[in-house]
């Protein structure tokens, strides 16, 4: 997702725990995006983050899954 260079400042390295984007409307396609490539490539998630995620997905029970970012990747 594009951000702003102010935005992806203030962002640094910080997970959904430690920070979310400040425009609320965009928040569940942010953390479900997270998800998504947290998955596809095997990375950790701290119980922290976790449950920062499950807060904001628990306020859009619409949001849609996005698919892996390996699909259709061809392995070798």
């Amino acid at each position: 997702m594009a951000v702003d260079g102010a935005a992806n400042s203030s962002k640094g390295d910080g997970d959904a725990a430690t920070w979310l984007p400040p425009e609320r409307g965009i928040r569940c396609e942010y953390v479900a995006r997270q998800i998504s490539v947290k998955a596809s490539y095997g990375l950790w998630v701290t119980a922290a983050e976790s449950d920062a995620m499950r807060r904001v997905l628990t306020s859009c029970p619409g949001q849609p899954a996005y698919e892996s970012p390996l699909a259709g990747a061809e392995t070798g």
